[in-house]
């Protein structure tokens, strides 16, 4: 199939970007699929942005600027400009590999709504890879008919970034996909979302993004009240819009409990969280308790985990914190634990 002559459509914000933003363009630019547009939002620098990106006269660029509002609201708005049959989110930190566009377009037979590439770690400061984000080695062909990327998530681990996926502009917009505004963390909600959503998905291993590790500013790399109370939006917009929509999905209520369970790690090992923030996570934590069916294909081990994992997010937060274990359940204390909880519950 020539997939030539479809128009990609590519979505870069940028704030205070000037340090990055020139190399990333230049990458967009070099496409060897020449069919794109590139909608580049200026989400109210301060620093030298817009000056870079007007000095780009390619006429493929579209170039908007408005006052800051945050990722998600800048991206939305490069959602209503897009033209294309496909868009593709960009970071303004990121790069992309010449022939990136092209190979993810070449796996195009006309039913998939999202393609994904392997991405790597990249060093900027090095310029070179450092290791890759998780994805499947080979190529893997999925009829999403029973969510079967989200449960992939679940037990394999796949990389939740909006980024390096290339959507069906279409699909997007029959479903009325947009990023929850005004959170940290709004790439796991619409990884959820759009994978909910997707009836064909394709993972290809090309490498074709280039996901920038050192830049010190990315709140990635940041645990703050703001990162926990973003993840609790995620599992209540996931509990209200589609737990309770749609309760005959099996695996939404465990995947309401796969990100309980990275709230908890992340709160067990690495966060510094105010004592408002920490009585949030236990209120939603308690409001946010689904049922478990299981009719789902996880194995038994897996099954039992997440429904331990969700007995004891129910509980107060220190003993949360004490009897937290992370996947998988690998040791006789780990399995005793399960045990335990098969037969007593959660008292």
């Amino acid at each position: 199939m020539n997939n030539s002559h479809f128009l990609v459509s590519i979505i870069v914000p940028c704030y205070n970007a000037s340090y990055y933003v020139k190399d990333v363009l230049e990458s967009i630019q070099n496409q060897t699929h020449r069919n794109i547009e590139c909608i580049i939002i200026n989400d109210g620098s301060t620093d030298h942005t817009l000056e870079i990106l007007n000095g780009f006269s390619d006429e493929r660029f579209h170039i908007y600027s408005h006052e800051n509002k945050g990722l998600s609201d800048t991206r939305n708005f490069g959602l209503e400009k897009v033209t294309g049959d496909f868009t593709f989110f960009c970071d303004s930190d990121d790069l992309l590999p010449a022939d990136a566009i092209e190979n993810l377009l070449s796996s195009y037979t006309g039913k998939e709504d999202i393609i994904i590439g392997k991405t790597a770690t990249y060093s900027w400061e090095e310029k070179k890879n450092i290791s890759f984000l998780p994805h499947p080695e080979e190529k893997r062909v999925v009829e999403n008919k029973n969510e079967e990327v989200l449960i992939q998530n679940m037990t394999e681990g796949l990389s939740p970034i909006a980024q390096n996926k290339l959507y069906r502009t279409e699909f997007l917009k029959d479903n009325n996909l947009r990023f929850l505004s005004g959170i940290y963390h709004e790439d796991e909600l619409w990884f959820f979302e759009t994978l909910f959503k997707a009836a064909n998905v394709t993972f290809i291993p090309a490498v074709t993004y280039l996901y920038t590790v050192d830049n010190a500013q990315s709140i990635t790399k940041k645990n703050s009240d703001k990162n926990l109370l973003g993840y609790l939006s995620v599992i209540e917009t996931i509990y209200t819009r589609y737990y309770l929509k749609y309760p005959e999905k099996n695996a939404i209520a465990y995947y309401i409990s796969y990100l309980k369970k990275i709230v908890i790690g992340n709160y067990k090992h690495h966060g510094h969280y105010s004592a408002e923030a920490v009585q949030s996570m236990e209120k939603v934590f308690k409001e946010v308790n689904p049922k478990f069916s299981d009719s789902i294909p996880l194995k038994s081990t897996e099954k039992k985990y997440f429904r331990y994992l969700n007995a004891i997010s129910l509980k107060d937060a220190e003993s949360i914190k004490k009897e937290y274990f992370n996947n998988p359940v690998n040791s006789l204390r780990k399995h005793f634990k399960i045990l335990l909880f098969s037969i007593f519950g959660s008292k």
